[in-house]
């Protein structure tokens, strides 16, 4: 009768025998998998297939012009736009509104609440008419706001 000792090294034993022909092939195949990763062999792969190659631009085909017009002098008059003396192009400030009856609306909006509770009447601004500094008239117009 054999001991339990026995058993187990003749199982270690066969074991062995089984994983001998195997091992050599392992450790070779171990050795190319980290030289292939130094490499980066397989990132090279992966991104290649993941990239697609540029589509070759075609050259369109040249046109024949027709009734082309051979380069020309031109000739033109500057007229520089009239000035005010006083102004200098553009809004003096401050901006000033002189009648606040001359504000224009657009028609009334009711507003209410989430709940219900409350409801506002809301008359949005449409234009307003000011003053600059140097008493030229400006005029602010407002789009007319989306519907609540």
């Amino acid at each position: 009768m054999t001991t339990l000792a026995q058993q187990r090294a003749q199982i270690r034993k066969g074991i062995e025998e089984a994983r001998k022909p195997t091992a050599a092939a392992e450790r070779k195949a171990i050795g190319e998998a980290m030289i292939a990763r130094r490499r980066g062999e397989q990132q090279v792969d992966d991104i290649n297939a993941v990239v697609r190659p540029p589509k070759q631009r075609r050259a369109l085909r040249s046109i024949e012009p027709r009734g082309g017009l051979a380069a020309q002098k031109g000739r033109g008059n500057y007229v520089p736009p009239a000035v005010n003396p006083g102004a200098g192009g553009g809004i003096a400030s401050p901006l000033v509104e002189t009648d606040y009856s001359t504000r224009l609306y657009w028609p009334g909006r009711v507003v209410t609440s989430v709940d219900g509770l409350l409801s506002f009447l809301i008359r949005p601004i449409k234009e307003i008419t000011q003053q600059d500094a140097n008493s030229a008239v400006v005029k602010q117009q407002f789009a007319e706001p989306p519907a609540p």
